[in-house]
């Protein structure tokens, strides 16, 4: 999906279904820092949705590990810093007043690919700075489900029907 099929990500999960998410994750950051963040690292940025929002606030940086996403990405936020690397051990060299990470967390399989995602964002937050990790879903609230979506445009058209059973 984030290598060959990235340039469907538009119709897959489109930039419009993000206003209220994004809006949400601004209100945590802002309830959680000490002082508001003006830079903000986002790892794991995928097609860049949250970020089209959190923009206007934010002076933002994205690293995402697939090209192709990134590629989606700066479409929609040309004017934004695009770099490539893996969450788990991208050095930018850098410190931001806040991190973020969304569902790319998701990805983080081990207790060893936490932890060294977690020390990313701890080594790009400044002091007093605040790292805000955002997953789908977590032991404590997982439910299994059923989920829909995608959409049209024109001729070409990308949908999916997802299904996560079992326990966390």
């Amino acid at each position: 999906m984030y290598t060959d099929l990235a340039d469907g990500w538009t119709l897959l999960s489109p930039v419009e279904e993000y206003v209220e998410e994004a809006a949400l994750f601004e209100a945590a950051l802002l309830d959680h820092a000490s002082t508001r963040p003006r830079t903000l690292l986002e790892l794991g940025a995928g097609g860049g949705n949250n970020v089209f929002y959190l923009k206007a606030d934010f002076e933002m940086t994205l690293v995402d590990l697939a090209e192709g996403m990134l590629r989606q990405s700066r479409k929609i936020n040309p004017e934004l810093l695009h770099h490539q690397g893996d969450m788990r051990d991208v050095r930018s060299g850098e410190q931001f007043d806040a991190v973020f990470i969304h569902d790319a967390i998701d990805y983080m399989t081990t207790r060893d690919d936490l932890e060294r995602a977690m020390t990313t964002a701890y080594a790009h937050c400044r002091a007093g700075g605040v790292a805000l990790f955002a997953p789908d879903s977590t032991a404590v609230r997982f439910e299994p489900d059923m989920s829909s979506g995608g959409t049209d445009a024109g001729r070409r058209g990308f949908r999916y029907l997802g299904r996560v059973r079992g326990t966390a």
